[in-house]
């Protein structure tokens, strides 16, 4: 999947081993966790005028994902990037049949919330995502559940 925003901004699967790379490196800077990050988990790339400027990540499972790590470089918040990341993995969640999304944060709740996401408690997430390495060790206890129906 590539996604043409504008005219500069594109977001794509990070196929490659050097996509993938520096959507690493990415998270990384942003203090995102990446321990986990196999060939089972898609990650995302937002490319401005071909410079790399924000990451995602999503985990499917029968009808429902795992939205991750939603990130966009300091300099370069406020300009919308989050929102446009959000919008355009939900519609692709949402043409592969996934009815509902799920996310845990520890600092963006506010954000999410302006894109539709309610918490929830952590006993309403279905098992797939419970079992997440995300879920279960990765993201504190403190760290708020989220869903939206897309």
């Amino acid at each position: 999947m590539n996604t043409t925003l504008n005219k500069t901004l594109i977001l794509k699967i990070a196929v490659s081993d050097s996509d993938r790379q520096t959507a690493i490196q990415l998270l990384q800077q942003q203090q995102l966790p990446v321990s986990d990050l196999d060939e089972d988990k898609l990650l995302y790339l937002l490319l401005d005028a071909e410079q790399p400027v924000g990451t995602a990540g999503l985990e499917i499972f029968e009808d429902c994902a795992l939205l991750r790590s939603v990130s966009v470089l300091s300099s370069m918040q406020g300009r919308g990037y989050g929102k446009l990341i959000t919008d355009a993995i939900e519609a692709y969640a949402k043409e592969s049949g996934i009815n509902c999304m799920y996310l845990l944060t520890t600092t963006a709740k506010d954000f999410f919330d302006k894109q539709g996401y309610c918490v929830i408690g952590r006993e309403q997430a279905p098992p797939a995502v419970q079992q997440t390495a995300e879920f279960t060790g990765l993201c504190p206890a403190s760290a708020v559940l989220m869903k939206k129906r897309i």
